[in-house]
């Protein structure tokens, strides 16, 4: 049975699949290069990457629940959300990064494979995504304004959840 305490138990994957000592294990090297190629290291989303991995069951639960509860959040909807992924893919397509997030996908994907999936898991993997394509939006501010309140809207279940604001640039009012 699981424990819902804050321990270290409490992960979504108590154990890395067999072969796989850690997150390195999991990143395929020619999505590295395309992401590279494409203008974009994978550092950049280190920190997203490394919390995920790391997530905890309570933390999973809490993402399921905003993403299929309407009213779990008064500032937040998950329907609201998918519309604005794709404002963030229409305008990053016009700059030249169509690839960009095709790629990321793919990367996250990564993380959870074979037994782990679940649907834990792939809300996770949706959220994260959501996360980077903030990251992403937010390096082309300068050119959209409109892409940093998009991206404010995409992080908040990173950052409400799994506290990483630091990671993001914040719209101040």
């Amino acid at each position: 049975m699981q424990d819902f305490d804050d321990s270290q138990e409490d992960q979504v994957r108590l154990n890395p699949p067999a072969g796989r000592p850690s997150l390195v294990g999991v990143l395929y090297y020619p999505d590295i290069l395309d992401l590279r190629y494409a203008g974009y290291e994978l550092e950049r989303f280190e920190g997203l990457l490394l919390a995920m991995d790391s997530a905890t069951f309570r933390r999973a639960l809490a993402i399921t629940s905003m993403l299929h509860r309407s009213d779990s959040s008064p500032i937040w909807n998950a329907k609201r959300a998918y519309q604005v992924e794709l404002l963030v893919l229409d305008t990053l397509h016009e700059y030249g990064l169509a690839q960009v997030p095709q790629l990321l996908r793919r990367v996250l994907g990564r993380v959870f494979e074979d037994e782990t999936q679940n649907f834990l898991t792939i809300d996770l993997v949706t959220v994260f995504y959501w996360a980077c394509l903030a990251q992403v939006a937010d390096d082309y501010t300068w050119r959209e304004p409109r892409l940093a309140e998009w991206s404010e809207y995409l992080s908040y279940p990173v950052r409400s959840v799994f506290g990483l604001s630091e990671l993001f640039k914040l719209v101040e009012l």
